[in-house]
This record gives structure tokens, sequence and C-alpha cells, in this order.
């Protein structure tokens, strides 16, 4: 950031180009604005906004030609109004949107008050901000350059690293002695687990700009001597991290559940050495994944054949214990059998990662069919969403088009453009971006004041002060709390020292910095009336969308979990016929999906925190319930992904078990049965809490959406059915926990594989009932909290 301050001051105050702007402090700034972590960022962030501000400019410089100058206030007006209801519903993404309207709002305030401008004005504002966008993407590119690409492959050694740290913690705490040596070691694995996921949040916006950088060419400049490095692809990277995270946390749950009582401690006996062999193993296998050094084909395999045997020992060695000492003796055979199958899959996970990462992926990749009928197609909430900025654009040019307001306000633009600035989807993101701006032009203002007094009007030395306080809020961006706080932070000492250079005698030295105080101050002001006001979205409501969504989600995912198991196994219910390959990727894609959903979830918690929703709800906003909500759901989806992983893994082992045993196939039919009633009680549980969401919501949602509301109170009957739900879930868990499998062991002592994926189903059945449960306890409690006056406001 400070290089493309300084190149940038060069450029605007050292060359002849000073000469042709009468604004080429926005040069400053825009170069700064535009710096982003990695250069894939910055490049995607800068094109986007061009897509953007060309046509415009072209639309704006006809504009300017038919004849709109100086004082024409009313067609000023109307056409202001008109372009930014267009720029509003047609910009999609936030960022992109603001710095549309900003260039919008900066020409019409512009022209408007200053006579004699260039016909071709509009082109050197556009030539501005693409001098500022240019030496920001030359500066990421060549100083100091962090790719996308290669940021995605350090995330993926971490995560990769780190998971199996995590993995190693928990198989000690399985492994240990007592419950309490136990405990610590997962608390240990609890804080990797934490680090990994801060790491993962940005594993897919990586991907996408990573679309924008020479990727192959930046692997074979940097990766020259690796020939023989496990080539696989960043998307596969990040799928192969999920994977492994959702596996291994189950084997997290898996140990929490674990009774360490006599049965375990003589099965601890037995598995140590082979368990901790297959760790040594695996530890060899990942260690040539993030080795630097070249690795050939041959190592790889001995390395990989190693693993196959040792996870091969702790399989005879369990088989050997089970046959011993049977299952009699304690309650832990399900959890022993799924924490066995997670080891197993792990290693089929890796082994899959070694022997496909050097073929050619075959899948089809269909090229997208261009529709006008996306860009046609009329949307009501964003139309809403769009007329309500054109409203609040309208009010703040009042300050810029009214004389006297203008004269107060040194022209009044910075309150249209801090109007501009501070919008957002929802009540409560546009209250969080309206407090990060004021208190990052507080900081801004306090350092331009003092820059002030110390160098006054001194180009060179202004520079100078500057340098410090932009490296040190450069440094504070990188923190997901300060983000916008310190990016006005870092850019408002520019906007008041060098923008006020040209008119510096029309103002008492140091005012300028109070005027964009109070400038700011009014514009927030007015903004948070006119947002609560005009067509109010909020957060609240996008969140119980949301989470409806999710809901509907997991509905999808248990009920497409019996109709894998029908399509695997060729049941009279199957429908369609599906590979291996076309499944898993359904279901990765499925995951995604999700992991979309929930992520998007954790910024609607948080802005619905800042949102007056008293004034909607009995109570106030319940921000520890409503994440505990996404991390319960977050619970269930893992458990079904366990169980789908284990009808595959039984699908590949049990074809010549099928043949040889007519007791499997009728196994395999009851727990179809097994799956299917359960399958449709939790979809039964989850519509009725989808509902009560969707009860839940403000008027103002029904409004935007343009939907009629029947009804949006609270009636006995639905307490009454919300509780049978719980009620039937309860039943669910204590028939699967008191379930007689005994006949499931002495079925298949010799087909121990198959016994695992039995025992894996079962428990994460079990699981997954637990997990339904607590998530329709916390509704429950919000569904009170919220829509009854049975909670007493503390």
């Amino acid at each position: 950031m400070i290089v493309a301050f300084v190149i940038s001051g060069l450029i605007s105050y050292g060359s002849p180009l000073r000469n042709h702007f009468d604004q080429q402090y926005v040069i400053c700034v825009i170069s700064v604005l535009s710096i982003q972590e990695t250069f894939g960022s910055t490049l995607y962030s800068s094109i986007q906004t061009i897509i953007a501000i060309l046509p415009l400019s072209i639309l704006l410089f006809i504009i300017q030609i038919v004849g709109l100058s100086y004082h024409h206030y009313l067609a000023t007006e109307i056409l202001l109004l008109l372009l930014s209801l267009i720029i509003a519903y047609q910009c999609t993404q936030i960022q992109t949107r603001k710095i549309a309207l900003l260039y919008n709002a900066i020409f019409f305030s512009t022209i408007v008050n200053q006579n004699s401008l260039p016909k071709v004005f509009v082109f050197l504002l556009l030539s501005v901000f693409l001098i500022g966008m240019s030496i920001a993407v030359l500066v990421s590119l060549f100083i100091f350059p962090l790719f996308a690409t290669f940021d995605l492959e350090h995330r993926f050694s971490y995560c990769l690293s780190n998971l199996h740290r995590m993995y190693y913690l928990i198989v000690q705490g399985f492994l240990s002695r007592d419950r309490m040596t136990s405990k610590v070691s997962l608390s240990r694995a609890s804080i990797l687990e934490q680090m990994i996921r801060e790491t993962m949040i940005l594993m897919q916006p990586r991907i996408l700009e990573a679309k924008y950088e020479p990727r192959t060419f930046l692997k074979r400049l940097f990766y020259r001597k690796r020939k023989n490095f496990i080539h696989i692809n960043l998307q596969d990277q990040a799928s192969l991290i999920s994977s492994l995270m959702f596996h291994i946390c189950s084997l997290q749950l898996v140990v929490n559940q674990c009774q360490f009582d006599e049965y375990h401690k003589d099965l601890r006996n037995e598995l140590e050495l082979s368990v901790y062999y297959l760790n040594s193993c695996q530890s060899s296998l990942i260690s040539a994944f993030l080795s630097r050094k070249s690795v050939t084909n041959q190592d790889l395999r001995n390395r990989l054949a190693n693993l196959s045997k040792a996870a091969e020992s702790v399989r005879f060695a369990y088989k050997k214990f089970r046959l011993e000492k049977g299952i009699q003796q304690s309650e832990s055979h399900l959890p022993h059998g799924c924490f066995l199958f997670q080891l197993f899959y792990i290693v089929k996970l890796l082994n899959d990662v070694v022997t496909n990462s050097n073929q050619k992926s075959n899948r089809i990749i269909q090229p997208k069919t261009f529709s006008w009928r996306n860009y046609i197609q009329f949307d009501r909430a964003r139309f809403l969403l769009a007329l309500k900025s054109m409203i609040i654009i309208g009010v703040g040019s009042i300050f810029v088009m009214v004389p006297y307001l203008a004269k107060i306000f040194e022209n009044g633009q910075w309150i249209l453009i801090a109007m501009c600035m501070t919008q957002a989807e929802t009540v409560g993101g546009a209250f969080t971006t309206m407090k990060m701006r004021l208190i990052g032009t507080l900081l801004g203002s306090m350092w331009s004041y003092i820059t002030y007094l110390l160098v006054a009007d001194n180009i060179f030395w202004i520079f100078l002060v500057l340098i410090p306080w932009i490296f040190l809020f450069g440094y504070l961006r990188s923190y997901p709390k300060w983000g916008y706080t310190a990016i006005v932070a870092a850019f408002t000492p520019i906007l008041v020292t060098l923008g006020q250079l040209p008119y510096g005698d029309r103002l008492p030295a140091g005012n300028y910095a109070l005027l964009r105080i109070e400038e700011n101050f009014v514009a927030i002001l007015i903004s948070i009336v006119l947002t609560m006001s005009i067509f109010p979205v909020f957060a609240i409501d996008l969140l119980k969308e949301n989470i409806q969504k999710s809901l509907h989600s997991c509905e999808e995912s248990i009920d497409s979990m019996h109709k894998i198991f029908d399509e695997l196994f060729h049941h009279e219910h199957s429908e369609k016929d599906f590979c291996k390959d076309q499944i898993k990727s359904f279901l990765q894609q499925q995951r995604s999906s999700f992991h979309q959903l929930i992520n998007f979830q954790r910024i609607l918690v948080s802005n619905a925190s800042v949102e007056p929703t008293f004034c909607w709800f009995q109570n106030r906003f319940s921000n520890t319930r409503y994440n505990l909500i996404v991390q319960q759901q977050i619970d269930i989806f893992r458990v079904l992904h366990n169980i789908d992983a284990a009808v595959i893994y039984l699908s590949e082992y049990s074809i010549n078990v099928t043949n040889q045993s007519n007791s499997c196939s009728l196994f395999l039919r009851n727990i179809h049965n097994e799956i299917f009633e359960i399958s449709q009680q939790i979809m039964n549980c989850l519509q009725t809490w989808s509902c009560y969401f969707k009860l839940s919501q403000t008027r103002c949602y029904y409004f935007t959406r343009g939907i009629l509301v029947h009804r949006n109170e609270l009636i006995q009957n639905d307490l009454f059915t919300h509780e049978q739900c719980l009620v039937d879930l309860y039943k669910i868990i204590h028939r699967l926990e008191h379930e007689n499998i005994h006949q499931l062991f002495q079925q298949y002592q010799q087909f121990d594989l198959i016994l695992f994926a039995f025992s894996s189903i079962y428990y994460s059945l079990t699981q997954l009932a637990h997990a339904t449960l607590n998530l329709g306890t916390t509704i429950h409690e919000i569904f009170e909290l919220e829509m009854t006056d049975l909670y007493e406001t503390y």
C-alpha cells in the first residue's frame, strides 16, 4: 500500500499529469483502495470495477454533450436518480456497486458546481480511476507479490499438516488410559481445529481469485525442480481438506463418546502398536505431499504400500480381539467400529489422492449457455433495494444541489459520497458499515489535523507523514474486525490533506478535518433514518430465510441418503442409475452449497445482533442461540456425510458377501428400512422448524418479497407440534441405543470391513438423531424467546 501510494503521488504531483487533472489526489486514493491481499484479488476487483464504470462513462459523456452543465439542477437530479437506480439494480456485488455509485456521484456533484469543465471531463475522471487501479495491479504483481495460487497451496499445506497433528492427538486420546488424559488430548485437538477452520474460510474465495492468474506459468516457474510432485488441482486440494476435516472431526466425536471401561482398556492394549504404526506410515505419506523436494513415483508407491499394510495390521488386530472377547462386555462396540471405520476411510482418501493425482479428470464440463432471461427477469426484492438506494442518494444530493447547503458543507459532495458508500443489503449490514466508517473517519481526520499542524501544505512532507499512518492501517486491514475501518482510516488523510490543497485559502487552517467529520456524521445520521424507514430489509429476516434454505438442504441430504443406498444396492425404490463417481460428485456439490449457506449465516448473525429486533419480537435477538444453531446444523450435515461415506464404502466391499450370504441381503434390506424410517421422521421435524422461521419473519420481509401474509402470530398448536417432534426424536434415540445388534456381529465375524461400515452407519444414525434433537431444542428456545412472553428480559 505504501509503494502504491508513493508511486501514485509521484505520478499525480511530480509529473506533467499534474497540469491536466484537478482531482489528481483521487489517483492516490484509488491506488491504495484497490490494493488487495493477493494479486488475483486485486486484478479481479479492478476488472469488475472497470466493467461497471466503462459503459457508465460513455453514457455520462453523452449526457454532458447533450448540454448538461453548471447549475442545471433539475436535469442533474433526475439523471442522477435514474442512473443510481440502474447501477444499484444491475450491480449485484456490493463493492462494485459502491464504486460505481461513487463514480456517478463525483461526476454529477462536480459538473453541477463547477463552471467551464472540459467536454471530456468524464473520460478524465475515468483515466484517474484507471491509472489508480493500474498502479495497484502493477504493484501487486512486482512488489512483494502474493499470488492466490500459492496462497491456496500454502493454506493446503498448513491445513494438511495441522490436520495430521489433530488426527494424532485424537488417536492419542483414544489410546489414553483414562478419560481425563483423553480430554487433555481432545482439548489440544480442538485448538488445532479452530486454527484450521480459520485458514479454510478463504480457500473458496482464493480459488475464484486464482482464475485470474497464470497458474500454469507460475507453477512451471517456481516448481521446475519438483518434476514428480503430486499434481492436485486447487479445487481438489480444497475438497481433500474439507473431506479430511469431516472425518477427523468425526473421530473426535467418537472418542468423546467412548466409555473407558475394561473392554476399552483391553482393546487399547491390543491395538496400540498397530495404530501408532498406522499413524507413522500416514505421517510419512503426508510428508511426501508437503515436501519441497522431488519425490519419485517409486518412493510414493512404497509409502502408500506401507500405509495399506499398516491399515491391514490394525484390521487383523481388531478381528483377533473381537473373536477372543466378543461384544458382551461393553456397549462401546459401535463407537469402536465407527472409530476404525474413520481410520480406514482416511487411508482410502489418501490412497485415492495418490492414485488419481496424475490422471486426467474425466469430468465433462458443460459450457454455460447464454440466456437473456437472466438479465431481463425482474427481481422485486432487488428492485426495491435499488429504489431505496436511489432515494438515499436523492436525499444526499440535496446538499449538492441546494446552493445554501452546498455553501455550508463545502459543496456537500462528501455527504453524498458517504451516503453512497454506507449502503448495504440489510439494515444490520448498513449499521455495521456506518459504525466502521465513522470510526475510520474520526481516526483519519485526527491524523489529517496533526499532519497539517506538522507540515502545513508542503507536498513532500505530507507524503512522509502519511506513510507510517498508511503502513499501520494497512497492517490492521488484514484483521477481520478492523477491515473496512482500517481502509477508511488509511485513505481519509489522503482525501483531507491532498484534497484541500487547491482550496486552502477558503477555510481557516485545519477546518477541513473537522468538516470531514461533520459531513460524515450528518450523512450517517440521515442514512440511519432512511435505512430504517424506506423498504427496510432486516438481517434477521435474511438469517431466517437462510436457515430455512440450510434446513431444506439438510432435508435433501437426508432424502438422498436412502436414495443413494437404493442406487448402490439396486432396490426396487431406485428410479435412476448412477455410477459411484457421479454420486461422489453430487455429494461434493451438496456439501459445497451447504458450506456457502453456513458462511453467509455467520455474517447475518453478526449483522442481526446490531438491529433493533425488539420492535418485532417479544425479546431481544439471541446471538448465542443463533450461533449455536449454526454449529448444530454443521453437526447434522457432518453425520449425514459420514453415513453417505459408509454406504459407499459398504457397496464397494459387499458385492462378494452378498453373493455368498443371503443373510447379508436380508440385513441390507433391514438397514434400508431403518434409514428410510429415520429419514422420514427427521425430515418432518426439519419441515416443522422451517415453517416456524417463516412464521416469525417481519412484515417488511413479506412486503419486499411480494408475499401475502396468512398469519404471523403463534398459536398453541405450533408449540404442541414442535414439542411432539422432540418427543419422537427422543424415542428414536432410545430405540437406536437399545437396539440388539449382537446378530450383526455374529453374522459378519469373517467380514470385518462390512462390520466397520455397519457399525459406522448405526452409530451415525444415533448421532444424527442426537444432533437433530439438539437443534430442535435450540429452535424451541428461540421459538418461545421471540414469539411468547414465557421469557423475561434480563
